[in-house]
């Protein structure tokens, strides 16, 4: 019995932190939102080939360049090699992108509550001598500890939404610290606002491959 309940324990823990690795490529979002398209719409182009998104900040390659600078029906034909991939651009749109910091608190790693407030009170302690990005790099407890707690810039639809609500209140101050929970998965967030809303220009493409 004890190593069933250690079992439970351990898979619950695995499962919360793979979860928090991909806090930030989750795929709630809308592609027929995302560019005023309809579902059928997007259904349709499905058929034909395979749909990309192209950022203008996130890829930096001659290719979004290109796609970024043509205009919605533009075709543009790729060499790859052993073969051609045909890109057309289907739609363009201005989405709104966020970025923050954060230190991400797994509390399913503390056997007790007083632990965690001590750890919390540790990390609040440390914010208010030095930098967050210093405290984040070394309290945080996933993978973006190793940048600072930085986010980058992300969208609407790539996150999780309960962490989305949060950190997009329009009440928050330039550079305010602020705390949340999402207590189903025992998640606890010391953030920071440090950049304001941005738009970023993303094109929806149209791959097809021919031989």
């Amino acid at each position: 019995m004890r190593n069933v309940l250690l079992f439970l324990i351990l898979s619950f823990q695995l499962q919360a932190l793979y979860g928090q690795r991909l806090l930030f490529s989750q795929k709630y979002f809308s592609l027929a939102k995302d560019f005023n398209l309809t579902q059928e719409q997007i259904e349709a182009y499905k058929t034909q080939g395979k749909l990309e998104v192209f950022n203008e900040l996130k890829q930096k390659t001659p290719l979004t360049q290109k796609l970024i600078n043509s205009k919605v029906g533009k075709t543009i034909t790729f060499d790859r090699g052993y073969y051609n991939s045909k890109y057309k651009v289907v739609a363009k749109s201005n989405v709104p992108h966020y970025r923050v910091r954060y230190i991400f608190i797994n509390k399913n790693k503390f056997e007790e509550e007083e632990k965690f407030k001590a750890y919390l009170y540790k990390v609040r302690d440390l914010i208010s001598k030095t930098e967050f990005k210093s405290v984040a790099m070394q309290y945080s407890m996933d993978y973006k500890k190793r940048v600072g707690g930085d986010t980058g810039w992300f969208k609407e639809g790539k996150t999780n939404p309960d962490f989305f609500q949060e950190v997009v209140r329009p009440t928050l101050l330039a550079d305010q610290v602020f705390e949340f929970e999402i207590s189903e998965n025992n998640w606890y967030y010391v953030a920071k606002k440090t950049h304001s809303k941005m738009d970023i220009q993303e094109v929806l493409v149209l791959e097809i491959k021919e031989e």
